[in-house]
């Protein structure tokens, strides 16, 4: 670029007409540097959405964790009711008649209540497991929003040049 500008007060100097085309070269130099302001204040915006969007990537990270902790220790709680519900079951055959009436009325509100727990336990693991892949999606999306936030300011800051200087090229024929 800069030997570009060379070149040409060269070739005005030596057709004698340098001072009217200084002019120019001094609104080309200046448009140049008011592009370059624009790429660095894009460029600084960019990073600063590149920060925003690593804490959000961070945060859910940490939410994945602790979804991922809730969902071990209600899947280790579903595990061991089901097992004691079918110790109770197993029990309740041996039982004779008059006292497995009895114990059966007992086992079957206990059963009843068992039940009851596995089905809102089943039913918190599977809005837990939706959670964590409604946080994945989400995750992949802001990585796939990261790198496009890391690419972008690096291919702007170079087209946004090229393009004001394809835009207007200077010649001496055109003045």
């Amino acid at each position: 670029m800069n030997e570009d500008l060379l070149a040409t007060v060269k070739k005005l100097q030596k057709e004698g007409s340098l001072e009217p085309q200084i002019k120019d070269l001094i609104n080309r130099i200046n448009e140049l540097q008011q592009a370059k302001q624009t790429s660095n204040k894009e460029l600084g915006e960019g990073q600063t959405l590149q920060e925003i969007l690593l804490q959000q990537l961070d945060s859910l990270n940490g939410e994945e964790a602790h979804l991922e902790e809730v969902l071990r220790k209600k899947q280790e709680a579903l595990k061991i009711l089901q097992d004691h519900w079918h110790k109770k079951k197993s029990k309740a055959q041996w039982l004779d008649m008059g006292e497995q009436l009895e114990d059966l009325m007992y086992q079957h509100k206990d059963l009843w209540e068992l039940q009851m727990l596995e089905q809102r336990l089943t039913q918190e693991i599977q809005a837990l497991e939706r959670s964590l892949e409604h946080l994945l999606a989400e995750r992949q999306q802001l990585g796939a929003r990261l790198l496009e936030v890391e690419r972008s300011p690096g291919e702007s800051l170079g087209a946004c040049a090229e393009d004001r200087l394809q835009a207007e090229p200077v010649s001496a024929e055109e003045r």
